[in-house]
């Protein structure tokens, strides 16, 4: 919801949010529908994204209701689809501020 809020901001520097998560596609659906999302969520259910990208958050186990939490944070990428930076917190009950984001991403392109 927060990404949301900014995301004209995001729009208006040539920036786009693309977001994943382990919810499945019907319950991103749901908070779709109901946030008023306008950008693309990616479904990694099984984690594989997560795994691949060295992000799970190891704390919880297959099984456990929690599996496939990845460790809250950002991927930046260039029109070339570069990784150009990153920033990850080790508590997935933290988040990074969306106008921190926003700021990150702006200063790491433009830096290039």
């Amino acid at each position: 919801m927060q990404l949301q809020s900014v995301a004209q901001q995001f729009a208006s520097a040539g920036i786009n949010i693309v977001v994943i998560t382990y919810d499945s596609p019907e319950l991103q659906t749901a908070f779709i529908d109901k946030f008023g999302i306008t950008f693309p969520l990616l479904s990694d259910v099984d984690a594989t994204s997560v795994k691949n990208l060295g992000l799970l958050n190891t704390d919880y186990q297959p099984g456990d209701s929690n599996y496939g939490i990845p460790y809250p944070g950002i991927i930046v990428l260039d029109r070339d689809q570069k990784v150009v930076g990153k920033v990850f917190l080790e508590n997935y009950a933290e988040r990074v501020e969306a106008e921190g984001v926003l700021a990150y991403a702006s200063q790491v392109l433009e830096s290039g």
